[in-house]
């Protein structure tokens, strides 16, 4: 499973024992089911890198996370690339209400992560094919290749 391919996540995990884990893409009707845990992102990397051991396939994975973990503990922005990024946002203090009783509750300042998801991951969750990276490439020689006079001309009626 990689992160270059969301498609990859989608497919089943096959465990040590032979049965397959629960992560097909669902079907329209049946909605979600299962859930991607630490232990099956551990044996992904497991199976993709000969030689690597399951602990050490999960002591890197939960390094990984933790990384996260603390560049979003200290406000810093987090950034896959095909996957989307990770914001941390400030709610201010607010007032909010008790559901029980209607009495006023003051509520917090706090600080909340986002997640936005990569135009690229969003094209593999709704089976559409993303923007390839040579495409991006062209449009932007092209893009600069053609001078103010040219764009002058096509802009003109």
């Amino acid at each position: 499973m990689s992160i270059a391919n969301p498609k990859e996540m989608l497919t089943p995990l096959a465990r040590a024992d032979g049965e397959e884990a629960e992560h097909e893409a669902p079907s329209q009707a049946e909605g979600l089911r299962g859930t991607l845990t630490r232990q099956d992102i551990a044996l992904a990397i497991h199976r993709r890198i000969g030689g690597m051991s399951c602990r050490e396939a999960k002591r890197l994975t939960d390094l990984v996370i933790e990384e996260m973990a603390a560049t979003l503990a200290s406000g810093e922005s987090l950034k896959l690339h095909d996957f989307g990024s990770f914001l941390v946002r400030i709610k201010r203090e607010r007032a909010g209400r008790n559901p029980r009783t209607g009495a006023p509750v003051p509520i917090e300042a706090r600080r909340v992560v986002a997640f936005k998801a990569s135009p690229n991951m969003k094209a593999a969750i709704n089976g559409t094919i993303p923007l390839t990276k040579t495409k991006k490439r062209a449009r932007g020689r092209l893009a600069r290749q053609s001078g103010p006079a040219d764009l002058a001309r096509a802009s003109a009626p």
